[in-house]
């Protein structure tokens, strides 16, 4: 790495000054570091006046102690001069007595290096830098001018006036109601806190956790209410302020219009009225001849219903005869009283039966359920769930039985009743199947005994051939 070379720093010789002269000098930056900065010291300090004091100070100075020295030597030149001052600031021994801000004046005033001076002699450099000063001093007025300038503009311009006014008032009611809201809210929250050390505190904890939180709580809420307040009122105010022109031409424009529409409201009115009037009248025309309409129209309908109704009536009246006829020829139907009487009797038999074998068989599980728990119920569970389940089987058996009985039954007589009624077809039927197996019964035994016949030829063949070989 390259080694950073830095610049020697410049070497001021001693100044060659009399004791007497040097007293002098010491004497005169003393009384001049009085002089500026002692209203300093006893005020609060700025560092814009600090800056000020010290320029003025450094300026006096050099001033000063040029003055000094051409009193005493009127015959040195100016680059003489520049030497003795140049030496004189940067030496401890005449300024080392100084402030510490005093000597930084001092030096920064006139620079340790010749080259960075304003001109090539003391007197010129001063005079180069009072007219920057100067130059400065003339900003720095013209900026305090037009700041002041504008400080008038802004008071007096009513713009302003809005825009505080809304920020301020938005500011006294957000503040007011932000600081209510935070006090409750605070206040809730700092008693619900103090509920946990309220054992250890004797309650004493609540009322003081809703002091600290309601006193929290209304300070957050105020500042924040007052905050809001104040930006939302300026801005508002501000906006308001800005447009008032258009603000203004859009309320003349909304009422001008309402006018317009309400003008033009009244003219659809009468308008209406005068179409209302004239179908009024045309209505009138046409009522007569629709009321007339409407009474032959009622009339042709009631002499219709009145034929209908007659109609209705006779065919109710067949239809109600028809089903009583039909009613009472299948209640003396045999067949339907053979089935009703099968399906009624089945009904009560097997419903009977049904009930007993459910009763028996409800009691058994019911006793045999009981047993489990009877260690527990001294035996009582035994006759209560056998009673339960003796009820539900009977009522489930004679469900049952009552159900299948009376289809059963039904079917029964159903098919009896049949069977009694082709009581002759069934005996001719009979009679006719004996015959037919009686013929196919004979004619079994004719062809039986043909192919015996058969067999005993064709054996007895067989056995007369068979010796006459032998």
């Amino acid at each position: 790495m390259a080694e950073v070379q830095t610049m020697p720093a410049v070497e001021v010789p001693e100044p060659d000054l009399s004791m007497e002269v040097q007293d002098q000098l010491r004497r005169s930056l003393t009384d001049n570091e009085v002089r500026f900065f002692a209203a300093l010291d006893e005020e609060q300090e700025t560092p814009v006046l600090e800056t000020a004091s010290s320029r003025a100070f450094a300026g006096y100075a050099v001033g000063e102690a040029v003055r000094m020295l051409k009193k005493f030597n009127p015959e040195a030149t100016k680059d003489v001069i520049s030497d003795s001052i140049h030496s004189m600031i940067h030496s401890e021994a005449l300024v080392g007595h100084l402030a510490k801000r005093s000597q930084e004046a001092l030096r920064e005033y006139v620079p340790r290096d010749r080259a960075a001076w304003l001109a090539h002699d003391i007197e010129g450099h001063a005079a180069a830098l009072s007219q920057r000063l100067a130059l400065l001093r003339a900003s720095f007025v013209r900026t305090a001018c037009l700041a002041r300038v504008k400080g008038l503009e802004l008071a007096t311009d009513r713009g302003t006036h809005v825009v505080m006014l809304s920020a301020g008032s938005g500011a006294v009611v957000l503040g007011c109601t932000g600081g209510v809201v935070g006090t409750c809210g605070g206040a809730t929250a700092g008693t619900i806190a103090g509920v946990v050390p309220a054992l250890l505190t004797f309650g004493l904890s609540l009322p003081a956790g809703a002091v600290v939180g309601g006193g929290v709580g209304g300070c957050l809420g105020a500042a924040a209410g007052t905050l809001s307040g104040l930006v939302g009122g300026g801005a508002s105010g501000g906006v308001a302020y800005r447009y008032r022109a258009e603000i203004g031409d859009g309320a003349v424009h909304i009422k001008v219009k309402a006018l317009r529409a309400k003008d033009r409201a009244a003219e659809k009115a009468q308008e209406l009225q005068m179409v209302a009037n004239s179908w009024v009248g045309s209505a009138k025309a046409h009522a007569g001849g629709t009321v007339q309409a409407l009474s032959d129209a009622t009339s042709e309908a009631a002499e219709r219903a009145k034929v209908f109704g007659h109609v209705a009536a006779t065919s109710a009246h067949s239809k109600a005869s028809e089903l009583g006829t039909n009613a009472k020829a299948l209640a003396l139907n045999p067949a339907a009283q053979a089935t009703s009487a099968g399906a009624a009797g089945g009904s009560v038999t097997v419903g009977a039966a049904g009930g007993g074998l459910g009763l028996l068989a409800g009691g058994a599980a019911g006793a045999a359920v009981g047993l489990v728990p009877a260690l527990f119920t001294f035996g009582l569970s035994i006759p209560v769930c056998a009673a339960i389940g003796g009820g539900a089987g009977a009522c489930l058996g004679t469900a049952a039985g009552g159900t299948t009985g009376f289809v059963g039954g039904g079917a029964v007589g159903y098919g009896a009743y049949n069977a009694y009624s082709q009581r002759k077809e069934i005996s001719l039927g009979a009679s006719e199947a004996l015959t037919k197996l009686g013929g196919m019964a004979e004619s079994v035994k004719e062809g039986a005994k043909e192919r015996a016949n058969m067999s005993a030829s064709f054996i007895k063949a067989r056995l007369s051939g068979t010796g006459g070989t032998q």
